[in-house]
This record gives C-alpha cells, structure tokens and sequence, in this order.
C-alpha cells in the first residue's frame, strides 16, 4: 500500500528551516525537496522504506520510515571542511588548524586534461602560482614555474618540489603521471615553507600519490584521444602580393626593384619556373604553392592511456598503475614527437600493531624525437617556412632539394638533415619505515628516498646535398658530425623524524616535531662527437675522422645537512601557534660559512569558535585570522655554484703558438671566499572566512618580502680582466595579494553546481643593486628602484603624414618621411635620444611595461545533473607585456625576411592609422623599441571545458563495470587578449624577445573512463 510521508527539515545549530533539501526514497529517483519553511511530502512505495535526507554543507542522512507518516529532522553541521587534513612539510594538519598561506588542489581538478604535463594542468588552478609556456614543441616547452613572483635579480629561484615526502628536481612537473597524483599543496609563505628552510625561497610544492586501499581489488581505466591544432600560426602573403610589397619597399627605400615587370607577368600567368637566362644550369622560380602548408600540420593527434589497480586488506595494500602517454609535432614531415611511459607500483604494509612500512616505487620514460636545427628563432625551422622566400620551392623540378635563393631550407633540415633524439629514464623510490604509538601520541619515521634518473642523447647533422638544375649549389651541414651525451642524475635523501602530539586537559593541544635529513646531489654528463663522418647514413662515433674527435665529461655535486623542529599548540582550536627553527649545512658555501637558520612563527585565531560569536555573527560558518613572519633561503636560484669560494681553473686550447694550438690553464674569476644564501624575509597576514555552512568560502592574503642580503658584483676596474667577487649586499622588494572565493550549492535533489575564483597579484622593485641606474631602448633586466625586466622606449604618436610635417618635428632619422613612425621628443631637445642612458638622464625614453605577469586568475565553473557533468575553466592574466625582436615584427628588416599577411595593412594616404608603417627595407628607424611595438600580453583563455555522461550504475553493473563515463574534453579552446590585431600571429604567453617560435595548441578530446 502507498505510503505518504511528511515533515520539516531545521538546523541542528540554530532550529532554523532549510529549504531545498534533498529527500530521496533510497534505491529509486523518487525524492521531493523542502520548501522555504524546510517543509516536505513524499508518496513511498516498496517493503521497508528508507529516506535519504542530503544538503551541501549538512551531513546526509538515511531514516528507516517504518509505519511512520511525520519524520522532521534536525541536520547536522558537515565539517568535513574544517576537518580536512592537508599535506604540509614532513607531516599533514587539520586545515582549520593551518595558520600558514597554503593552498590545496585536489586531483579532480586534473582529471582527464589533454595537458602536456602536471605542470600544464597546474595553470590558473591556484591563486599565487605563475605556470607559463615558452614553446609548444612536445617535449621542448620550456615551462617555468613561479610562487609569488620574483624571489631574486640573480635569475629565477625554482621552487621545491617535495614528492611523497621526498624533494625531486623540478623537471618532476613534467614528467609525473597527472593519474598517480592524490593532491597537491602548496606553500606559499615562511610560516608554511621555513621548515625546508635554504631551499623554500621559492616556495613549496607537495605532491602525493596516491596508494592503496583495502577492499577488493578495483581497476580504472582511462582513454582519451585528441586533435591538436597550432593556435599562433600567421598567414603568409600570396607570392604576387609578397613581390608587390617587397618592390614597394624597395622603391621607397631608394633601391632597385627585387621583381623585373617580367617576373611579375610570370607569377600573375602561374608559371612556377623558368630556366635562368643568365645561368642556364640553373631555374628562376614563381612558386605559389605556400611552403608552410608543406611542413606544418594543420592538424596533429595527442592520446593517452591510463590503467589503475588497487586494493588490499587492512593489513596490505597496494596500487600499481601504468600510462602512456603521446602527442605529434606540428611539422608533418621528419621526426616531431614525444612518448611517455608511467610505471607506479605503491605498496603498504602493517608489520605489527605499531610498526608499518610504505614503498613507493616509479619509473618514466620520455622519448623526445626532434630534428637537428632548431625549430625557434631568428633561423630555426619555423622562420624558414614561414618568413623567407617563398617564391623558392623545397624541390626543384627534377625531385632533388632546391638550392636556389632563400626560403628552401625548412624541407631539407627537418626531414633530411639529421636528428634530435632524448630520451630520459627516472627511477624514483621512496622508503618510509614508520613506528606508530609506541608512546601515546609518539611517532617515529625513518625514510630513505632516491632518485636515479640517466638519459642519453644523440645529435646528428646529416650532411644534405642542395641543387640548381643540374648541379649541387650548396650544403646543409657541409660537413656531417655526431654527438653523444650520456647524463646522470642522482638524488639520496636521508631523514629521521619524530611527531609526539599531546593533549593536556581538555583544550590544551600540543605539537612537538623535530628531524635530522641528510641530502646528496650528483650531475654527471660525458659528451663525445667526431665530424666528417664516412657514412652520411649510419651514424657512429667510429666512422668519424680522428682529428675532430672530442670527449668531455661534467660532474656537478653538493650536499645538504639539516635539522629542524616544529612546535604547534592551540587552545581549544581557538588560538593557535606555530612556529619553526632549521639548521642548514650546505657543501656550496665556504668552511666556517655553511650553516645558516632559518626561523618562522605564526599565529591564527578562529573566532567562529568563540561562545559568543554565533550570536553575534550568525551568519559566518568560519572566520580565522591568521599571520606569519620568517626566512628562507635561496639555495635553488643560480646564484650561487658548487665551487665559487674556490681558485677555479679552466682549460682552453685556442691559442696558436707557431703553427699548433697551445693548451694552457687560467683563472677565469676571482673567488667570492665569504657568500651566503640569499635570505627572503616574509611577512603574511590572511583571511579565512565561511558563509552557508561553509557553502560559501573565501580565503585573502597580503604578503611582503624582502631579499635584503640578495649576491651582487663587486665593482672593480676593468682592467682586473677577470671575472670579480660577489657580496651579498642587494636588496629586493616583492609584495602582493591573493584571493580564493569557493561557492557550492544544489538545486532541486540531483542538480549541484559550484563556482571558484582565484586571482592575486605580485609586484616588485630592485632596491639596491651595486649602484645599477643604466637605461637603455628594449628590455632591462635591473635598473634599481624598478621592477626587475622593465621595457624602455619612445612614445609614439602615429605617423608622420606629409614630409612637412618631418621638418617641423624632432630630428628622428635622416631616412624618415610621411609613412614613418612619429615618436615624442619627451625632452624637448628637437632630437630623438636616450640622453645619458641612466636614470636621471634617459632622455626620451619612458618606461612602457614589465614582462612580468600581474593579476592571475582562475575561474571554475562546475555543475552535475544526473549523470551528466561539465566544468569550465577559464584562466589568464590581467596585466603583462613583452616585445618581439625587430626581425620579427618587422617585414624587410633583413631583405631575406619576406611580409605576411597581416603587413598588408601599411600606411598609405589612404590608410593614415594604418597598424605598420610604410613598406621599407631595413626600416630599423620605424621599429626602434616604443609603445607601439611593445604588446599587450593580457589575455583570458578557456583552458578546459569538460562534458561528461556517466551511465546509470544499473545498466553497468549488468556487464561488471561499477562505472563507465564518457566525456568531451577541449583544452584551450578559446583565446582573448590584448594582443589586438597581432592575435594569431603571436601568442600572449611567448617569450619576450620572440621570433616566429614553435606555436601553442589547442586540442579536442573524448575519452572513457571505466571502473570495474
């Protein structure tokens, strides 16, 4: 018989109604939800009954109804987010309890992302970190990772990377399978980081895997494979068009035409060649056909596989997961790839009711395939398709490659010309031996972690013959040669822990944490090469000519000695305090010099936790203040090496005494006998608040650091003429906010959804640095009393519109006439100059920009429905500029370097606003450094859209499968910038100094995900 039942649903905490609940008869899709007074009915069916009773922010439920027609409920509280423990250094601490800035990524976040890398699928996910690209290529992307921006002026300080407790070389970031991956933390000021003191200048990053369970054992399965298309390829110019202008600029530079009337009739009638008249060995070409559509895809493929299983008992358990892991280059022709294998095998064991054992075991292989040439710069791969010639074809009429003029050279390097082949091997394991309890709330931990990581490497420069008609003209690598270089990288990280937590009374809550860590680092490389080569097809070290055989060997060590203590205490998780003290001896500093402290202290209050402040505040869940001071040190930056406070002696052969070269031995620097680590002080205040049971979550920081004992050259004559010591007397200011605001909620009983925002900002200024005050047009690594690479340059004001107008303004360039560019004699000296180039004095320059990247954000956006699920991300950068090399922006800056399409659009009198200046060749005085050429590197990207249908469990546990989910996946989809009309052409995360590099993607996926 059909059953009615009704009630209200209230808050345990204050007897207040809670509308929109979910009320679901177990086992089926009936369900109701409440109403604004919390109130509900629901019709039942079926033998004994049960309702599930579930809202955000509340722990759900399940009633037995029995004979019952009334059930009210009182729901309690969830503080599952209060209570979430978070990864933090050498241990793990309720959040609520955490009184340093740490952020959190959960590995959903990450899930099922066609990124290259974790690195990649890192971007934007949380405020503070600065993740950019300078490539595409796969396998060569350059990727830099930044925590709160610039640590020091001496180049970039890497952050620590800790891996299952272990630290691991950067390069981790992009070589971990995103699959093997539980969470991430984040560590981000001195209160959180000071605890790995030297080597936390640059923050931390924790990353733990993830490890068995017990329980059957369960296998996941995830496949996905994806499109790729190059997002920043530029159009070319048809060949008529290319001659047109290149005569033009020609004509207006005062020199001869490139193209006769002849060769313009020629390319107008389609004629793709001619037997030179002046050479009749050789051809005139008009090729039509673009040459970049003969190398590059417009369309390449990426795919991965992922197999997962876990399991064990209580006493046993283990994962072991394998992945694959492949995406295609963007040249269709000769070797442009990458692979990568994942192999994890996480084992853990309870040997005793105290004493346990965790093993965590890894191996990656990565295969890059590259050619021999460069694909980026000024004469890489990419330039030639895209910037020379293209009248010139790859091929001349008899098959053979062509070597007639410019342009021709991308076919013949990339598939004939040699290659790049990397491949990398690491072996990592970490050993963790653990003795739980043996003392109420005592825990000892011994753990051993290594990393042993070769690779091998072999470069070979095929020599390849280029033809007129019937004839070789040239060569490419004239003479062939092959390199070999062996590396070995190797990592033994030793500690010993303890953890005793006690609890005097019943809100007296005590931390006491201490350890010892021994840490060995070894580089060790051996490079062989031999030129000239008997065989042009069989590479081999052998088969080279004696006489240019060379063998070198680099080995790089250092060593670490540490000990360090955590004491934590809160009353009541209302006041908390914190703080950390580490020693550290380090190899790289002089005896007597090698051990430095490093302190930090915190302090949090959680005034939700207050008996009064419910009914003052009633409508905060959450509310914690909380504030840091402390110092870390900058021993991964690359300031310091393995061996500066020693005489180093290096050994050359490139003096010729008589008729052979002489080997000799010199000094190259004078030792810097007294260095320490940079010291960064930071200050940190923060926020933590809670709105709708913690529905609503909002996290804010402000911090500042000072490197204030930052290395700088001593100032010595020039007539020293060798390198000069360094002193530790710079100083740099960096200071900035970050911003988290979470939002989850349901509507109805099967639609949820949520909202994440993230956006911080980071500053900085070079305080003190041996007097540096030198300006000059371009970038500017360090002028003191600015940001570190500031852009200098004029500011313009269009163009000059009639020759007139030249005589009346400031004396610019003896070439400059209507067309050019109009630049603002900011002096008023009636010339265009950078004054004295210092500070004081820099005549006409102004600062334009920083390439430094401000306002980061994150936007997230989720919703599930059924068994229906999207999410968008969105993320970007709110402020950030660079500048292209002249031979970039510029067409005709060299007369090899031809126009695109996009400088069809030059000044004429017609086109007054035209984006370029009239066509001229050579015009450096139309693209010195200015506003006008320095871009706006603002941009937003949809980074990943993700669509998902996951099939009802009914259906799949029919066939044995727990769950089966299919999806759509895209990454970077969808680019806006400030870019303007260079969109396309560049991209807003290149490099400053950017030449026609390797293009970013943007990809399409689906994919399947399985559990059975």
């Amino acid at each position: 018989m059909a059953q009615t039942v009704s009630g209200r649903i209230t808050a345990a905490e204050n007897n207040e109604p809670l509308p929109g609940v979910s009320v679901v008869l177990k086992g089926t899709s009936q369900g109701a939800t409440t109403d604004n007074t919390g109130r509900y009915s629901l019709k039942l069916s079926g033998a004994n009954p049960t309702l599930v009773i579930s809202f955000i922010g509340y722990t759900r439920q399940e009633i037995p109804v029995g004979s019952r027609t009334v059930i009210d409920v009182s729901l309690q509280q969830d503080d599952k987010s209060l209570d979430e423990v978070v990864v933090v250094g050498y241990g793990t601490q309720k959040k609520i309890n955490l009184t340093g800035a740490v952020s959190t990524v959960d590995a959903k976040a990450i899930q099922n992302r066609p990124s290259t890398s974790l690195a990649n699928a890192l971007q934007g996910v949380t405020p503070g970190v600065n993740i950019t690209r300078q490539s595409g290529q796969p396998g060569n992307e350059a990727v830099s990772i930044q925590i709160r921006g610039v640590t020091s002026a001496n180049g970039s300080v890497n952050p620590l990377v800790i891996l299952d407790g272990v630290s691991a070389p950067i390069s981790t970031m992009t070589t971990l399978n995103p699959n093997d991956v539980e969470s991430i933390s984040v560590l981000k000021d001195a209160a959180a980081a000071a605890i790995y003191g030297a080597q936390a200048a640059g923050g931390v990053i924790l990353i733990t895997t993830k490890k068995g369970k017990s329980g059957k054992v369960t296998f996941d399965y995830l496949a996905q494979y994806g499109t790729d298309w190059a997002i920043n390829i530029p159009k070319r110019l048809s060949l008529i068009d290319e001659a047109l202008f290149s005569n033009l600029a020609r004509q207006n530079s005062g020199s001869a035409p490139e193209y006769t009337s002849d060769d313009l009739q020629r390319i107008r009638d389609n004629i793709p060649y001619v037997v030179n008249p002046a050479d009749t060995g050789a051809y005139l070409y008009y090729n039509q056909q673009p040459l970049a559509d003969q190398v590059l895809r417009k369309y390449t493929s990426m795919r991965t596989h992922n197999l997962t299983a876990r399991g064990g008992t209580d006493k046993l358990n283990f994962l072991v997961s394998g992945g694959y892991y492949e995406k295609q280059g963007v040249f269709k022709v000769g070797p442009d790839n990458m692979k990568r294998y994942n192999l994890r095998v996480n084992l853990g064991a309870q040997l005793t009711k105290h004493i346990s054992i965790d093993t965590r075991l890894s191996y990656t292989l990565e295969q890059t395939r590259r050619a021999s040439a460069d694909a980026n710069g000024s004469y890489g791969l990419l330039n030639y398709a895209l910037r020379w010639r293209n009248r010139n074809p790859f091929l001349t009429p008899e098959g053979r490659y062509n070597g007639i003029g410019s342009g021709s050279l991308a076919l013949p390097l990339q598939e004939a010309g040699g290659y790049n082949n990397y491949d990398r091997n690491f072996f990592d394991g970490v050993f963790t031996l653990q003795a739980a309890n043996l003392i109420k709330g005592l825990n000892l931990r011994a753990i051993a972690g290594t990393q042993y990581r070769p690779a091998y490497r072999e470069l070979f420069n095929r020599t390849v013959p280029l033809w007129a008609k019937s004839r070789i003209t040239s060569y490419i690598n004239p003479v062939n040669s092959f390199q070999v270089t062996n590396e070995l990288t190797k990592n033994t990280n030793i500690q010993l822990l303890a953890n005793y937590d006690v609890k005097v009374g019943d809100k007296h809550n005590f931390g006491f944490f201490a350890g010892y860590q021994w840490e060995e680092f070894r580089y060790q490389s051996s490079y062989s090469s031999a030129s000239n080569l008997v065989s042009n097809d069989l590479p081999t070290l052998n088969l080279g000519d004696d006489k240019t055989k060379v063998a070198t060997q680099d080995i790089q060590a250092n060593a670490f000695q540490s000990v360090f203590g955590r004491f934590n205490y809160n009353y009541a998780d209302k006041y908390l305090l914190e703080a950390t003290l580490r020693q550290d001896e380090s190899s790289r500093l002089a005896p007597g010099l090698r051990k430095k402290i490093f302190p930090s202290a915190s302090a949090g209050w959680n005034m939700h936790r207050e008996d009064w402040f419910a009914s003052t505040l009633p409508f905060f869940s959450e509310f914690k203040l909380r504030g840091s001071w402390g110092r870390l040190g900058g021993a991964l930056g690359t300031g310091i090496g393995n061996y500066d406070y020693l005489n180093q002696l290096s050994r050359g052969s490139n003096l010729v005494l008589g008729n052979s070269r002489t080997t000799y031995v010199n000094q190259g620097s004078i030792p810097s006998s007294s260095l320490s680590w940079e010291t960064i002080e930071t200050t940190n205040g923060g926020i933590d608040l809670g709105f709708l049971q913690n529905r609503l979550q909002f996290t804010g920081d402000y911090y500042v650091k000072f490197n204030r004992n930052m290395l700088t050259p001593q100032q010595l004559p020039g007539t020293i003429g060798i390198g000069t010591p360094r002193k530790n007397n710079g100083e740099l200011k960096s200071w900035g906010w970050e911003t988290e605001l979470r939002f989850r909620d349901r509507i109805g009983k099967e639609f949820t959804y949520s909202v994440a925002v993230n956006v911080s900002d980071n500053q900085n200024r070079l305080q003190s640095y041996s007097g540096r005050t030198v300006v000059s047009a371009g970038t500017n690594n360090l002028i003191e009393g600015y940001p570190i690479n500031t852009i200098w340059g004029y500011q313009t004001a269009g163009y000059f519109q009639s020759a007139d107008e030249v005589k009346a303004a400031a004396f610019q360039d003896n070439r400059t006439g209507a067309g050019d560019v109009k630049y603002v004699d900011q002096n008023g000296d009636g010339r265009l100059t950078w004054g004295k180039g210092t500070v004081a004095d820099r005549g006409d320059l102004i600062l334009i920009g920083t390439t430094q990247p401000r306002y980061l954000f994150g936007v997230t956006l989720g919703a599930q429905w059924k068994g229906f699920d999207l999410t968008v991300f969105l993320q970007g950068v709110g402020k950030r500029n660079y500048a292209p090399t002249q031979e970039s922006i510029a067409p005709l800056m060299v007369t090899w370097k031809q126009p695109l399409a996009i400088h069809s659009d030059y000044w004429t009198p017609e086109n007054p606003n035209a984006l370029f200046p009239r066509p001229f060749v050579a015009a450096t005085h139309n693209y010195v450094p200015s506003d006008k050429w320095v871009l706006n590197a603002s941009y937003m990207r949809l980074k990943n859209l993700q669509f998902g249908y996951t099939l009802p469990i009914t259906l799949t546990q029919k066939v044995g499968i727990n769950q089966a989910r299919f999806f759509f996946s895209g990454q970077d989809l969808l680019t806006v910038s400030g870019l303007g009309k260079f969109q396309g052409y560049y991209d807003p995360e290149m490099r400053d100094g950017v030449e026609n590099d390797y293009p970013f993607f943007a990809t399409a996926s689906i994919g399947l995900n399985v559990s059975f």
